[in-house]
């Protein structure tokens, strides 16, 4: 059987500081060291062993300001192991750092203590908050440029377009094909110019309604047919939902979310096809449900499947699918406000299937 000179050699062979005192003086709650192991040197960069059997109370006064002393002797008299929670501690002796620790009574006067520096933790947990919220302001700052920006690009957009229907009004006769058809080009690519701001202060502001709430998909769906009748009698879609789940979650996102991956799979089809979309769902038994919308379009190339979620990057003309570009970038956002993933898997000319992950 081991002895107790054979438990401190196994004790010192640890890298967790361990020091043991025993209560001398219960009615004053006073300790003595009995027993340090080697890994307090590195821990607190004091050799504790130097001090066995001293009075603890006269060589660390510091354990007793900041009530660790209380724990201790706390954990003596209930007998029950106690978390000392987390202190900064430091005095001639030991070096001042942050420290946590646990108290475990090992006899009726005697306590086992183990404890660790997290200085660097605590050091690393700082700059974390510190750049936390210096993101945070610069995300405000960068909505508030996004719309400063957007609110003055507007208006002398809208006087361009105002200017060329005036033109297009008053000078109409006088025009020749060519003459209308540039002013066509320019009414057009303004509208085009003015939509695209509109999307990147859309795109800003994704993120910011902090208020999550229970999303009944199956409603949310329905909302979304209702809103695209006219589009979907007009392209004869044929669209079939499985029994989607209730998530946890921006409603305004997610209806965003929900309306472009449909909008887009009945967009992106050939000439003359009849649109065919699904949306379904799965548990994937750790922690998630996965989506998945599936078209019968035209698919989309394996060199492409990344760039699509980049904002206003295009792989068609503006004449065969209109579009600003921005509608999977802000889905990809969405998602990751979320905490899921999107992707794609796709066949040319035989359609594409967009997933994306949401927790329960």
């Amino acid at each position: 059987m081991y002895d107790a000179l054979d438990t401190y050699k196994l004790l010192d062979k640890l890298d967790t500081p361990i020091f043991v005192l025993k209560v001398t003086d219960f009615e004053k709650q006073d300790f003595k060291l009995i027993y340090a192991n080697e890994a307090n040197i590195i821990a607190c960069g004091v050799d504790l062993k130097k001090f066995i059997g001293v009075d603890l109370r006269t060589n660390f006064p510091g354990l007793y300001e900041v009530g660790l002393a209380d724990k201790y002797f706390e954990s003596v008299i209930t007998q029950k192991t106690l978390e000392v929670g987390e202190v900064v501690y430091g005095d001639e002796n030991v070096n001042r750092s942050a420290y946590t620790g646990k108290a475990t009574p090992i006899s009726e006067d005697t306590v086992m203590i183990t404890y660790k520096d997290i200085s660097a933790l605590k050091e690393a947990e700082q700059k974390l908050l510190h750049q936390n919220r210096v993101l945070k302001e610069k995300n405000k700052s960068l909505e508030e440029f996004a719309y400063i920006t957007s609110h003055d690009l507007q208006e002398p957009l809208n006087t361009i377009s105002s200017f060329v229907e005036i033109l297009l009004k008053t000078y109409d006769e006088r025009m020749n094909d060519n003459c209308r058809q540039i002013l066509g080009h320019i009414g057009s690519s303004t509208t085009r110019l003015k939509n695209m701001i509109i999307s990147i202060l859309e795109y800003s502001r994704l993120g910011n309604q902090k208020e999550k709430m229970n999303i009944d998909c199956n409603l949310l769906v329905q909302e979304i047919q209702e809103d695209f009748k006219t589009l979907l009698d007009s392209k004869e879609v044929k669209l079939h939902i499985s029994n989607l789940p209730s998530v946890n979650g921006s409603a305004s996102e997610m209806r965003m979310l929900f309306q472009n991956l449909i909008s887009n799979a009945i967009k992106y089809q050939e000439r003359g096809n009849i649109p065919e979309v699904s949306i379904n769902v799965e548990d994937n038994q750790q922690g998630y449900w996965i989506f998945s919308v599936t078209d019968n379009g035209i698919g989309i190339a394996e060199n492409d499947r990344q760039k699509i979620f980049k904002m206003f990057h295009r792989l068609h003309l503006q004449q065969e699918y209109q579009g600003v570009g921005i509608g999977l970038a802000n889905c990809l956002k969405i998602v990751q406000n979320h905490n899921g993933k999107i992707w794609v898997e796709s066949v040319l000319r035989q359609g594409s299937t967009f997933y994306f992950t949401i927790p329960y």
